[in-house]
C-alpha cells in the first residue's frame, strides 16, 4: 500500500507538470523545476524526459481511441523503458559504437520516403505539427544505436545446431520458405471439346506464333492486339509458388528462367502459353570458381613503379620462352601469401579479388599466362589452370534456414539479455 502510494505520488508529480507557482501582487509566475527520478549506472533519468514521453503517449492513445491506462501504471512503464534505453545507450558508448551523420541521414531519408516525402518536405511537415526536427533526429540516432547494440549482443548468444538446420529444412515451414515464387503471365487459346485434329493443329500454330511474338517483344503486354486477333485470352496468374500453380505448368516451370516463354501446352481447354515475368526466393543457383596463380612485381623503396613494370615484362618474356610459372613465382613474386606455393591463389569465387584482377582472370584462357597488368598492388601476371561450376543450393538453403531459426530465437534471447542487463545494473529510483 505504501509502495503503491509512493509510485502514484511520483507519477502525479511528473504528470502534473514539474512546474511550481510563485504568487506575486498582480500575477502568477511559473518556473520549471526538473528533478532526478532515477540514477542509472553513470547516468540519470529526469522527470522532464518522462513527462514528455507520457504526454506523447497519451496524445497517441487519445487520437487512436485506445483505453488510457492509470497514471501510476503508465509512469512505471515509461520509467522502466527509459532505464533500459539508458543502459543500452551506455553499453553502446562503452564499446565505442556510434552513428555517423551519413548513417543518420540515410535513416531520415528512408523514413521520409516511407511517407512519400522528400527529406525537406518531411522536415517541414514535422515542424508544422509543432515538433522539433532536431529532437526527432536525436531520437532516431538513439534508436539506431539501441538496435545495433541489441543485435550485436543478442546474435552472439544464439546457437543453432546442424540438427536444427536439417529438421527445419525437412519441415513444411522450411520447404515453404525455400521454394521460389514465380510471377507468371498466361494466355489461353481455347479449343472446343469436340474439335477435330485439323482445328487442333491450327490452334497450335496460332499459339506458337504468339509464343514467338512474346519472345521477340518481351512478353504478352506488348502484343495484346495480336492475342485478341488470334482469339486468345490473356489471364495473368501473378505470383505463385510451385505448389500453388496448376499442375499442368509445374513440370514446365522447372526448366524456365526469368523472361522465358513456354512452348504451347495442351490441356482439355486448349493451348496455354506462359511467360515468366520475374522470380523471387528459392535457393537454386550456381557460381563459377576459378583456380588461378599469379606473379606480383611490386614497387618498393629501391624499385620504382616503372622499374617494377620492366621487371614484370622480363618475367613475362621468360614465361613465353617456356620457363616454369611455379619457379618464376617463387623467385620473383612479391606476394608473400602465394610466392612460396608458386603463386597459387587456390579456388576463388566471384567478388573476392580486386576488379582488374578478376576481369583479367575471367577473360584469360586456361593454361595461357596473361599479359602484364597493373593493380593498386603493382604489376601482375596470372594464369588460370581450371574453372568449375559450384552448386550453391545446399549452402544457400542452410544459410536461409539458419536465418529463419535465428529470427524465431531472437525475441526470447533479446528479452533474456535485457533482463540480465537490468538485473546487473545499479539503478536507484528516487
Amino acid at each position: 500500500m505504501v509502495t503503491h502510494l509512493v509510485k502514484t505520488l511520483a507519477a502525479s508529480a511528473v504528470l502534473a507538470s514539474t512546474f511550481t507557482v510563485f504568487s506575486h501582487t498582480a500575477h502568477a509566475e511559473y518556473q520549471l523545476i526538473d528533478r532526478v527520478v532515477a540514477i542509472v549506472e553513470d547516468d540519470i533519468v529526469l522527470a522532464s524526459d518522462l513527462r514528455d514521453q507520457i504526454i506523447s503517449i497519451k496524445q497517441r492513445i487519445t487520437s487512436s481511441g485506445g483505453k488510457m491506462p492509470a497514471d501510476d501504471v503508465l509512469f512505471e512503464q515509461v520509467l522502466e523503458r527509459s532505464i533500459l534505453e539508458n543502459l543500452q545507450l551506455q553499453r553502446a558508448a562503452q564499446i565505442g559504437m556510434r552513428v555517423s551523420d551519413q548513417q543518420l541521414n540515410e535513416a531520415m531519408n528512408t523514413i521520409a520516403a516511407r511517407n512519400n516525402l522528400s527529406l525537406a518536405d518531411f522536415k517541414a511537415s514535422v515542424e508544422q505539427q509543432g515538433e522539433s526536427y532536431l529532437n526527432i533526429r536525436e531520437k532516431i540516432r538513439k534508436d539506431l544505436l539501441i538496435n545495433e547494440v541489441q543485435r550485436r549482443s543478442v546474435i552472439r548468444n544464439i546457437s543453432i545446431s546442424e540438427s536444427e538446420v536439417d529438421n527445419f529444412l525437412q519441415s513444411e515451414q522450411g520447404k515453404l520458405l525455400l521454394s521460389p515464387e514465380f510471377n507468371i503471365d498466361h494466355i489461353l487459346l481455347s479449343i472446343p471439346a469436340d474439335a477435330g485434329e485439323q482445328t487442333k493443329v491450327l490452334a497450335k500454330e496460332k499459339a506458337t506464333q504468339l509464343q514467338q511474338l512474346a519472345l521477340k517483344n518481351g512478353g504478352f503486354e506488348a502484343i495484346q492486339d495480336k492475342i485478341a486477333a488470334h482469339n486468345a485470352e490473356r489471364s495473368p496468374l501473378g505470383w505463385r509458388r510451385a505448389e500453388n500453380m496448376p499442375s499442368l505448368f509445374k513440370g514446365v516451370i522447372d526448366d524456365m528462367a526469368i523472361g522465358d516463354v513456354s512452348e504451347p501446352i495442351l490441356s482439355d481447354s486448349g493451348y496455354h502459353v506462359i511467360h515468366i515475368n520475374n522470380k523471387r526466393g528459392g535457393v537454386a543457383g550456381k557460381t563459377t570458381e576459378t583456380k588461378v596463380r599469379h606473379i606480383l612485381i611490386a614497387p618498393n623503396e629501391i624499385r620504382s613503379i616503372d622499374e617494377a613494370k620492366i621487371l614484370a615484362n622480363e618475367v613475362k618474356t621468360k614465361l613465353n620462352e617456356g620457363e616454369d610459372f611455379v619457379q618464376l613465382a617463387r623467385k620473383y613474386s612479391d606476394d608473400p601469401g602465394s610466392a612460396l606455393s608458386g603463386g597459387d591463389l587456390g579456388w576463388t569465387e566471384p567478388g573476392v579479388l580486386v576488379p582488374i584482377f578478376e576481369e583479367t582472370m575471367n577473360n584469360a584462357e586456361i593454361g595461357i599466362s596473361s599479359q602484364v597488368f597493373e593493380s593498386q598492388f603493382g604489376w601482375h601476371i596470372l594464369e588460370v589452370s581450371e574453372r568449375r561450376e559450384k552448386d550453391l543450393s545446399q549452402e544457400r538453403a542452410a544459410q536461409q534456414a539458419r536465418m529463419a531459426i535465428a529470427e524465431t530465437k531472437y525475441d526470447d534471447e533479446l528479452n533474456n539479455w535485457l533482463q540480465e542487463l537490468r538485473d546487473n545494473a545499479f539503478v536507484d529510483i528516487k
